[in-house]
């Protein structure tokens, strides 16, 4: 866990508040002399820094008061202060009234007598951005997020699972030998619709319930590769698909890569999911990349894998490789197949890109289904510009694109493109799920990021160069084409995609979840992204329910879209009902209730007095076939395609 290395937790792994990152091998571990030193980091802090998350704490009346000296790892501090998180929420001046070049806040109204580490009713309120606090004044405690929330066998610690007696495992899933099975857990109330009690460990006695192929072992990695992720992210509603608020209310927040835990946890409460990796058709391997490209990297001299600087995916790139060679040496079950049967998802930009030759052999999961053998970076993001080399002399003098080359992004053969995380908040008011089915006037809808201050790669300059043909042919006042940034559009979101006959779907600096707003809008999309497959490309027909067009006829989208005739567009709307909640994650319970809150119809099918015949682990992902479903079905036909079945 943060602030403990080694697998018995038995030496100091800090994380300091510092003002810059390591110029040498050693870690930087001091704080800066004076506030008015120069120099920042994210982490750098006016406070007192909790050395083992590299957070920044208010002193004073309501300051932070760690740990007593020598308490084992895991100690809870002796008093939580006010959390005092980047500039915002930081002093302008030093002790001496010298100013400082990184924060923003006048000492008073932090530590004046009404100030925030002083008042009851500061008159100066920052924001509670880290886990586990809510409230006016962040004083309230809240329940943390975890995988499953530690399958109510143990407390949640900032991502990390304190599992009870005879408890083990990133979830507190696995039972230790010898020790005796207990009864049904005891859930508290506001954790009943985000966990859920795994399988009796295999050994202690018969799984119960019925086994759903494939079964998939999700490995328990080092935390540095997940939980460590999540304790390091700071900000509470980032590499989390879902939070605690105020009374312990369960909320599904917008971190734009929130498939990555959200897969982890529906594999973990899947019926899917097996304990014994004897019995297991597919090894799952979850490595946090997208947390640590954002907004892990960099806030501190700590972690780095393993240089500070360079680009961010050199670094998840090395995240991936070092988990490889972690299964290699420590689980027989990588080498019996050469990775064939592990999965693991990578879900930032440009996807794999960036993943390292070795684990090619695998089944990799994401967003973005570039083809070509031969593949630049084209991100508008320098930090993961996965073209540039990193060289650094010391360091890094070979460079690192070596471990990464020879492979294109995505192979249809064993790979698969999946759904972004469409939190239910955004899938409302759409006529799929229960508004008002109303009338389409706008031909063409994309409202966006058109790269006006972005570097000329961004795109492929495809979002560039359609805005620019918009604004110059007049396709809205001629065509209802409606191109454009928030200010050019103005109006709901959702309802103007519901309000839309088609969608544009075209990418940014890699995926872009444009196909998901279309599809779970009614709306049919309009792909242009030349050599890139989309979502489920191997499993769906996209010629049923979408119109692709050749980026090198974009000039001519006016025409293509009005020649489409209605008889041609009524099949493609068809096309678009028949498989849009394929687009959907629904297998959470707390999604479910989520969509029924805002006033969603319920898609779950009504089981009636067989209900309580079946396992109650099966009952989301029945019926209705949601995206998870859909990537569960791929890989069952994968199973049948290598004869394991």
């Amino acid at each position: 866990m943060s602030g403990w290395g080694r697998d018995d937790c038995s030496v100091r792994d800090v994380r300091p508040c510092t003002n810059t990152w390591r110029k040498t091998g050693t870690v930087v571990t001091k704080a800066p002399s004076s506030l008015s030193e120069p120099g920042w980091t994210a982490s750098r802090c006016g406070g007192v820094c909790d050395n083992d998350l590299g957070t920044c704490y208010c002193n004073g009346t309501k300051g932070h008061i760690p740990a007593a000296p020598g308490s084992n790892p895991g100690t809870v501090f002796s008093q939580r202060g006010r959390p005092m998180i980047l500039g915002m929420c930081n002093p302008s001046k030093d002790d001496e009234g010298n100013p400082t070049d990184w924060a923003f806040v006048d000492p008073e109204l932090l530590y004046g007598p009404n100030g925030w580490c002083e008042a009851d009713e500061p008159a100066h309120r920052c924001t509670c951005l880290i886990d586990g606090v809510a409230g006016p004044t962040c004083d309230e405690p809240t329940e943390m997020v975890c995988p499953n929330q530690c399958s109510g066998r143990g407390e949640c610690w900032f991502g990390f699972c304190r599992c009870h007696d005879g408890w083990y495992g990133h979830d507190c899933a696995q039972l230790a030998s010898g020790h005796p099975v207990t009864g049904h857990i005891k859930l508290k109330p506001w954790l009943r619709d985000v966990t859920v009690e795994p399988p009796i460990p295999e050994g202690a006695s018969e799984e119960r319930g019925l086994r759903m192929r494939p079964l998939i072992y999700v490995v328990d990695l080092p935390p540095i590769y997940n939980a460590r992720m999540l304790q390091y992210r700071i900000q509470k509603e980032t590499c989390a698909w879902r939070g605690f608020d105020s009374g312990n209310a369960s909320i599904i927040t917008e971190w734009t890569y929130q498939i990555e835990p959200a897969l982890h946890e529906m594999l973990l409460q899947s019926p899917h999911r097996t304990l014994d990796p004897e019995a297991a058709d597919f090894f799952y391997v979850p490595v946090y990349t997208s947390c640590f490209i954002h907004p892990v990297y960099g806030w501190s001299d700590t972690p780095w894998f393993h240089n500070p600087g360079g680009p961010r995916v050199m670094h998840a790139a090395t995240m991936l490789l070092e988990a490889k060679r972690w299964l290699e040496t420590e689980l027989p079950y990588w080498n019996r197949t050469g990775g064939r049967d592990h999965i693991w998802l990578i879900s930032h930009d440009e996807a794999s890109c960036w993943a390292p030759s070795e684990i090619r052999p695998s089944i990799i999961l994401s967003h973005w289904g570039r083809k070509a053998l031969e593949h630049q970076s084209y991100t508008a993001y320098p930090d993961d510009n996965y073209s540039d080399d990193g060289v650094h002399p010391e360091w890094r003098p070979e460079g690192w694109r070596h471990i990464i080359e020879g492979h294109p992004c995505y192979n249809p053969d064993k790979d698969l493109i999946i759904p972004a995380f469409v939190p239910p908040a955004r899938i409302l008011p759409s006529p799929l799920t229960g508004a008002p089915e109303g009338p389409r006037p706008i031909l063409l809808f994309f409202r966006g990021d058109v790269g006006l201050n972005r570097r000329p790669n961004y795109s492929r300059g495809i979002r560039q160069r359609l805005y620019a043909l918009a604004k110059e042919r007049q396709w809205r006042e001629r065509h209802q084409i409606w191109i454009g940034t928030k200010e050019d559009i103005l109006g709901g979101y959702p309802e103007l995609l519901s309000s839309s006959m088609f969608c544009l779907v075209v990418p940014g600096d890699g995926w872009s979840p444009r196909a998901e707003d279309a599809m779970l809008h009614g709306c049919v999309p309009v792909v242009i992204n030349d050599g890139v497959d989309q979502v489920f490309a191997t499993v769906l027909d996209w010629e049923d329910f979408a119109v692709q067009i050749p980026e090198s006829e974009m000039d001519f989208l006016p025409e293509i879209l009005l020649s489409v005739s209605p008889s041609r567009l009524q099949l493609l709307q068809k096309g678009v009902r028949r498989v849009w909640h394929r687009f959907m994650y629904k297998a959470f319970p707390l999604f479910q209730r989520e969509m029924l809150s805002l006033g969603a119809v319920d898609q779950q099918p009504d089981f009636g007095q067989y209900a309580s015949q079946i396992d109650p682990r099966l009952l989301a992902q029945v019926g209705e076939d949601d995206a998870f479903a859909t990537i569960m079905q791929r890989l069952y036909e994968r199973m049948i395609q290598e004869k394991k079945i």
